[in-house]
């Protein structure tokens, strides 16, 4: 069983700073004593001043008489309840909504600080009655040798490291230099204040990693040393009003501190409702509109659009009524969402109606699942793209002429097409047939292995060229086979036919943080309600109203997942941290061209 506790303070800006940490254990002890789980350092608190019982049936705190006030009543006895105030000292104890397991939330504002003059009554001073050496000589003496203990031993190696000299060097490189170092590396760590976060354990012994000009803050400069792929929350350039001037100006370390023994990047919702409460305040070009809670608070999402006959385009949409005519995808493809996922099955040369085996009459349909073309990727965050091969060709095959080859046409572009039949057809009139084809008996053909003539092989080539023509011909507008999923339209050029470019856009939301591998107990028609969608510009994405069925604020509910600002979002990876992946896209030849 562990509680947690928070400690609230105010750093130089004014800017409230919450501590959070988490506390093992069933009977805390509040008071000024090092052995306290709940440390006040003040000389008003006593040394052992209460305690705190955590059981299944509660939570208790207990104090002798007139040493706490609970809700402004003295209190010795009290069983706690969210939303009650402990006043032990100077300090205001608040009880707290806590997360999902944790059976006490506290946190600890010291409301009336210890003034300068105050210190100095408490503390007792012990002083020889008789002593050779002057108290001013003493001290004088006590100072020098803490001086040496404390500061100069251990920067010693790093003053030594400093020396330039060749006989500095030489002694820094020997023996002496190295037992020098040792040693200074013990004092300096004698000055750490505590132990480093997981992350940075790898030099805990090293405090020049960080601290590389004495006595002064780290600075933001030694922490992108390492971590190179930082990026700002916000372009700095952006930052607007004294409130965005105080962001823009934070270091690294007041939100990342160190030496506290825990997980250095904080979650409190709280820093992140500092600023998107009012984000205009920050920023006056923000879009992101307010935000507090994901359950209370929260502006529908924006959608990601590509429209493939505007290739440099993205469109930002956000999912509210106001643009219900905009929330449609221009991929110019053809699809029926509907049509493939009828309960009854579609059309398969290969079909089994389920997976238990049984066929229908003719044997050739198939019950299909969104799992068996949509398959997440490595990571489980995003679906991989859609591959004609692999996914759709098996059912809406390629083949130009069956009863020729079971050779099918190449699923790219138009000029590739044209140019396998052309070749194709050219090898069968010039009397070179592959094995397994049976040339067409209205094609005109050569003696094998005659010796042909330029004039011959010129009309060779006009022959294939002709039945090239008709095949396609018979693909783009006689049979379909293309305009079943794309838009044809006829060209003036030599191959007669153009299919318009497809953008189908893969991150929809990529502003937000989201794993498929999470929501595998969901079935996907659950958030994607596409069993009706006849259209592929229909866009089937969950909007916020459909999260919130499963998902709350940082506050618990039961029966809810609780999700903070960071379940969902990044803050070091760049307002604009999607363009690189909706960038590929763009610049990505289009897909879905013959």
């Amino acid at each position: 069983m562990e509680i947690q506790v928070t400690n609230v303070t105010v750093n130089q800006r004014g800017q409230t700073q919450r501590d959070q940490r988490r506390i093992p254990g069933s009977v805390f002890i509040i008071g000024r004593g090092t052995q306290c789980q709940i440390h006040l350092a003040d000389p008003r608190v006593a040394l052992s001043h209460a305690r705190i019982t955590v059981t299944d049936d509660g939570t208790v705190i207990e104090a002798d008489p007139g040493r706490i006030q609970v809700n402004g009543q003295a209190a010795q006895n009290s069983r706690l309840a969210i939303g009650d105030r402990i006043e032990v000292g100077p300090y205001l104890l608040q009880v707290e909504a806590a997360s999902e397991g944790i059976p006490l939330a506290l946190s600890i504002t010291l409301v009336n600080p210890l003034e300068g003059g105050d210190a100095g009554d408490i503390l007792t001073r012990v002083a020889p009655t008789e002593n050779r050496i002057s108290k001013r000589r003493l001290s004088y003496l006590a100072f020098l040798g803490l001086l040496i203990l404390t500061l100069l031993v251990p920067i010693s190696a790093d003053l030594l490291g400093r020396l330039s000299s060749p006989a500095a060097a030489k002694m820094n490189a020997g023996s002496v230099g190295q037992m020098t170092q040792a040693v200074s590396a013990k004092f300096t760590q004698s000055w750490n204040p505590g132990p480093l976060s997981q992350g940075h354990q790898p030099f805990a012994s090293d405090c020049r990693a960080c601290h590389q000009i004495p006595f002064k803050h780290t600075r933001d400069q030694e922490c992108v040393t390492c971590h190179k792929r930082i990026k700002e929350h916000v372009p700095a350039k952006e930052l607007t009003g004294p409130q965005g001037a105080a962001f823009r100006d934070m270091r690294c370390a007041e939100c990342h501190r160190d030496h506290k023994g825990k997980q250095l990047a904080p979650r409190a919702q709280e820093q992140c409702a500092d600023c998107h409460t009012d984000v205009e305040k920050v920023a006056a070009d923000a879009q992101s509109g307010k935000v507090t809670d994901f359950r209370t608070e929260h502006p529908a999402f924006r959608l990601s659009l590509l429209d493939a006959d505007k290739p440099k385009l993205i469109r930002r949409v956000r999912q509210d009524k106001k643009n219900a005519e905009l929330l449609v995808e221009h991929s110019n493809l053809k699809f029926n969402h509907k049509l493939h996922l009828d309960p009854d099955g579609v059309r398969d040369p290969d079909g089994k109606r389920d997976a238990a085996g049984v066929r229908d009459a003719q044997g050739r349909r198939t019950v299909m699942k969104c799992a068996d073309c949509h398959e997440p990727d490595e990571g489980g965050r995003l679906i991989k793209p859609i591959v004609m091969e692999q996914h759709c060709q098996k059912c809406h095959s390629l083949a130009f002429e069956p009863q020729v080859t079971n050779r099918q046409a190449p699923h790219g572009s138009e000029t590739e097409m044209a140019t396998m039949l052309r070749e194709f057809y050219a090898r069968l009139v010039l009397g070179d047939v592959p094995p397994g084809v049976s040339p067409p008996p209205d094609l005109r053909r050569m003696r094998p292995g005659a010796v042909l003539s330029y004039p011959q092989r010129q009309e060779a080539l006009l022959i294939a060229n002709q039945k090239a023509k008709q095949v396609l011909y018979d693909m783009f507008e006689k049979r379909k086979v293309c305009s079943t999923c794309h838009i044809v339209k006829r060209t003036g050029d030599e191959n007669g036919w153009e299919v318009a470019p497809v953008r189908i856009a893969q991150v929809w939301m990529p502003q937000a943080i989201f794993s498929h591998a999470k929501h595998t107990t969901e079935e996907c028609a659950s958030c994607h309600a596409v069993k009706n969608s006849k259209e592929s510009k229909d866009i089937a994405m969950p909007n916020i109203e459909k999260c919130r069925e499963c998902h709350v604020g940082a506050k618990p509910v039961s029966g809810k997942v609780t999700s903070d600002c960071a379940t969902c979002h990044q803050f070091h990876a760049g307002r604009n941290y999607w363009h690189a992946e909706m960038q590929a896209q763009l610049l990505s030849k289009p897909k879905g061209k013959k």
